[in-house]
């Protein structure tokens, strides 16, 4: 996306879905007994999706030429460290 508001409008709408899901996740899991603990992984999963995404957006190079690498490092690691947890659930789950 070579224009810079298409790009900032489709971060936003990518960032509010996610967050969305993540909410409902959260809220679901925790709404009735061992049946919705399931939304757990899925909790750990949406937030290491976003993550990755703004992981993505902070190597991108904005409008000004620059790039944020260390916070990128720091959102990559995030998610990793979300994904671990998402795995960890899973297997305690089952």
């Amino acid at each position: 996306m070579n224009d810079p508001r298409a790009f900032a409008r489709f971060c936003n709408i990518v960032s509010v879905v996610l967050c969305t899901g993540c909410v409902l996740a959260f809220a679901l899991s925790f709404r009735g007994g061992e049946a919705n603990m399931m939304g757990f992984p899925i909790l750990f999963l949406l937030a290491a999706l976003l993550q990755f995404f703004s992981a993505w957006q902070n190597f991108r190079r904005d409008i000004r030429g620059r790039n944020r690498k260390g916070a990128g490092i720091g959102c990559l690691l995030a998610g990793v460290v979300m994904l671990a947890l998402c795995y960890v659930m899973i297997l305690c789950l089952w």
